[in-house]
């Protein structure tokens, strides 16, 4: 394994490319120039995952989620900024359409720190690495709501936030389910072709309750990652090293290992406009990470009696995002087979998403002797 991580460690100094790039998942409507802005977001996805071992099984995730807003400025320049409408999520095949209010209250001060109350800026713009936080996060889970702070410059990102997942409700045993996590990656230029970060992360999930009449286990889980990361400025490259830990602080664990470790690689370039190429390299002892992708956990979090003590793999990804239609309609298609050197196999997943993301903003009219 160690020879496989060199060896892209080499291809990325040559051909100098990281985690997939997530355009079509970050992107939010332009906010409103005037007072008021409304805006419509449509998300029409499939991923289709084929793996076959217990301990990260296959799931195909199909659907079609929608959004409205209004946006509503506050004060002049967008500094505070209120937004409300509503969310609606069809899984295929589900019993039940998921349909959510949006509500998210956003103050930025003189300095550029964000603070967001309620609906929060979610999934992929954590800027989280795959082994602690699933993309498939932004299909599975389409909303958080709790507290934020970012910022986001040429030499700090930075996005922590509690997120509140689920209530404690004692007569239906339904455990409380709270998220904090914290991104800091200070940057530096590096001449004015790339940019040396240090990415910072962390992750906690808690799951609990008091008072329960069923009791259930109480689960604390945090994992954590410290990497070095160079990138091309406007050029497609990027190369980035990390090493993970996770560790149980639950007061009976559920899971065969309490502590764990990894070591991750990655290599990305882009070819051409639209064409992208990611090589990861992993490899894992004992971790697990509750909201991380399965490919890389040694344990199935819902069926900890899978397990793998070990786990070596390499990943070759393809990946083509392009706006179709200007800048409103993107179209993303995704190929990401692996090789699992324990299980001497490979598995792979695919997947293909339309984003189509539209604002406008007007002003309230002047009433003569009102205002």
């Amino acid at each position: 394994m160690i020879r496989v991580i060199l060896c892209l460690l080499w291809l990325g100094v040559s051909s100098l490319p990281a985690q997939l790039p997530n355009d079509i998942f970050n992107r939010q409507a332009s906010p409103p120039r005037k007072s008021i802005g409304l805006q419509a977001d449509v998300f029409p996805f499939l991923k289709n995952n084929e793996y076959f071992n217990p301990v990260n099984p296959g799931e195909t995730l199909f659907g079609f989620r929608t959004s409205l807003a209004g946006v509503f400025n506050l004060q002049p320049g967008g500094k505070a900024r209120l937004t409300t409408g509503f969310l609606v999520q069809e899984n295929y095949g589900d019993a039940k359409t998921l349909i959510k209010p949006v509500f998210s209250l956003s103050l930025t001060s003189y300095n550029d720190w964000n603070y967001v109350f309620g609906a929060l800026q979610s999934g992929t713009r954590h800027g989280l690495i795959e082994p602690l936080y699933n993309y498939e996060q932004v299909m599975t889970q389409p909303l958080e709501y709790g507290i934020q702070v970012r910022r986001d410059n040429k030499r700090l990102f930075y996005d922590g936030w509690l997120e509140w997942r689920q209530r404690f409700n004692a007569g239906s045993g339904t455990r409380e389910v709270l998220v904090a996590g914290q991104h800091l990656q200070p940057r530096f230029a590096v001449g004015k072709s790339a940019v040396f970060s240090i990415p910072l992360q962390g992750l906690l999930v808690h799951q609990g309750g008091q008072s329960i009449g069923n009791p259930v286990p109480i689960s604390t889980r945090i994992a954590a990652t410290a990497g070095l990361r160079m990138a091309g400025n406007d050029t497609g490259w990027a190369i980035e090293t990390y090493a993970l830990q996770s560790m149980d602080n639950s007061p009976n664990p559920q899971q065969p290992w309490k502590n764990g470790y990894a070591f991750m690689a990655n290599i990305q370039k882009r070819f051409g406009r639209y064409h992208y190429l990611a090589a990861s390299g992993w490899f894992s002892r004992e971790f697990v990470s509750t909201l991380g992708s399965p490919v890389f956990s040694n344990v199935n979090t819902g069926y900890p009696y899978a397990n793998e003590r070990t786990r070596r793999i390499v990943m070759l990804r393809y990946v083509y995002s392009r706006p179709v239609l200007g800048n409103s309609l993107w179209i993303d298609a995704r190929i990401e087979p692996h090789y699992d050197f324990e299980r001497s196999g490979a598995e792979f997943s695919h997947g293909l998403y339309l984003r189509y993301i539209r604002s406008g903003s007007f002003s309230i009219p002047r009433i003569p002797g009102l205002f």
